[in-house]
C-alpha cells in the first residue's frame, strides 16, 4: 500500500532529483512527465519497462524531462 509518508519520498526514477510522484486509482503519475507507474498487490513499479508513456509519446527520449536544457 502506498501510504502518505512513502509517497512523499517517491521520486520519479527519470528524474529522481527532484520530480515527484501523483497517487491516482491504480498507478503514480509523474508530476513533470506523466508517465505512470503501475501499482500491483499495493506495490509501485518504477521501472519503465513496466511504466505507461503519456497520451502523443512515442518513446521516453521523447518525454519533456529527458531532453537537454536549453542553455
Amino acid at each position: 500500500m502506498v501510504t502518505k509518508e512513502f509517497l512523499e519520498i517517491l521520486r520519479c526514477p527519470l528524474n529522481p532529483s527532484r520530480v515527484r510522484l501523483d497517487l491516482r486509482e491504480h498507478y503514480l503519475e509523474c508530476q513533470q512527465c506523466a508517465v505512470r507507474f503501475p501499482i500491483k498487490d499495493g506495490f509501485p513499479i518504477l521501472v519503465m519497462e513496466e511504466a505507461e508513456l503519456p497520451s502523443g509519446c512515442e518513446s521516453v527520449s521523447s518525454l519533456p524531462c529527458q531532453k537537454p536544457a536549453s542553455p
